[in-house]
């Protein structure tokens, strides 16, 4: 009887730290979708981008498709 009792208390402790340590997991996840979200809403444009031709790239201010976009934006900006 003894040992019922106590593999039902361990049963039971185990199942409480699995299910804390999801939600802290879910709560990480989360938070770094808000991250992306925010990253993607925000603009990568400290001026307004100059958008040249007619091809298939979208223009970030005309929503027009473009052949090339050219801006202040650069990869070093990043660093």
């Amino acid at each position: 009887m003894k040992k019922k009792v106590l593999f039902i208390g361990l049963f039971l402790i185990v199942t409480i730290a699995v299910s804390f340590q999801f939600s802290a997991k879910r709560n990480n996840l989360e938070s770094l979708m808000l991250e992306n979200i925010d990253a993607l809403a925000s603009g990568e444009w400290e001026t307004t981008p100059r958008c040249t031709g007619s091809g298939s790239v979208d223009c970030p201010a005309t929503h027009v498709k473009v052949y090339f976009v050219t801006g202040v934006y650069s990869l070093e900006d990043l660093n």
